[in-house]
Formats: structure tokens, C-alpha cells, sequence
């Protein structure tokens, strides 16, 4: 009360559904993604809209297509047995 922090508490304490329906897809459908491998990927809802080795080139398309924001990411190999990803 009073320290600046009243406005955030329910922002920072309640998850997000931005984005939500494309990080599920990501998570449910991998293997949509297994031939993009190093590839950079625009994605809107469940649409793969672009992709492509060069990320400026990925969002450009995006854009050109009408969206303003799009989500995108890089698709790693999978993980081998025993290891993990790390994701920045």
C-alpha cells in the first residue's frame, strides 16, 4: 500500500493468456515444426505463416501478411535422451 507495487500484484500473480493457443500448439504439435528445424517460424493461432533460415526475412512476411506482432521463435532439434534445451 502506497509503494508503487499495488497496480502489478494481479499482473505478475496471474498468468497470462497472451499468446496462449500458439505456445499450446508449439507444445501439442512438435511434430508440425520437425522439418523447420533451424528455421525460424512466424506463427499465428495453429498457421504456420512464415519461416525461414533468416529471422528478419520470417517477420517481413509476417508483416506483409497483416500481422503486426508476430509470434515467432527458432526451432531447435529435439533434445537427446538424458539432455535438455535451453531456451533464452
Amino acid at each position: 500500500m502506497g509503494d508503487g507495487t499495488e497496480g502489478n500484484a494481479a499482473h505478475v500473480s496471474t498468468p497470462s493468456a497472451h499468446r496462449g493457443r500458439e505456445l499450446n500448439f508449439c507444445a501439442q504439435h512438435p511434430e508440425a515444426f520437425a522439418e523447420l528445424v533451424g528455421q525460424w517460424v512466424a506463427l499465428e493461432g495453429e498457421t504456420i505463416i512464415a519461416s525461414g533460415l533468416v529471422l528478419a526475412t520470417v517477420i517481413a512476411e509476417a508483416r506483409k501478411r497483416g500481422i503486426k506482432v508476430p509470434f515467432v521463435f527458432r526451432v531447435e532439434p529435439p533434445a537427446r535422451p538424458g539432455h535438455g534445451n535451453l531456451g533464452l
